[in-house]
């Protein structure tokens, strides 16, 4: 069975069903992004990062955590990847862009799916 990437399909699921960003990438969040912005990538095979970028530390660490849970509670929701499970491997954690100094946060989930 061959490897599937589930980074695009969950970057096409969140463009589809939320309104709350100004923007939804994959892989790389550029420095002039439009904010709130969502970078999701898939880190190993079982193993995805979710990284919100906002003007507000606050809403960046909201924003990370609904993410999170919304794809614990949906996963069926996202077309192209076969996912039988969702969960975080680390609680959101609030952050600076290096780059920008934008408040962020970011954590990682625990992915499984059926490589189809």
């Amino acid at each position: 069975m061959d490897f599937k990437n589930a980074t695009l399909p969950l970057v096409q699921y969140f463009q589809r069903s939320l309104d709350i960003f100004a923007s939804v990438r994959a892989y790389k969040l550029d420095s002039d992004v439009l904010l709130p912005a969502l970078m999701i990538k898939q880190v190993d095979d079982t193993t995805i990062q979710i990284i919100v970028r906002s003007n507000d530390d606050i809403e960046a660490l909201e924003l990370c955590e609904f993410i999170g849970n919304d794809l614990k509670r949906n996963f069926a929701r996202v077309t192209g990847i076969n996912i039988f499970d969702i969960d975080f491997q680390s609680t959101p954690i609030p952050d600076l862009d290096e780059e920008t100094d934008d408040p962020e946060a970011w954590c990682y989930l625990s992915i499984n799916y059926f490589e189809n």
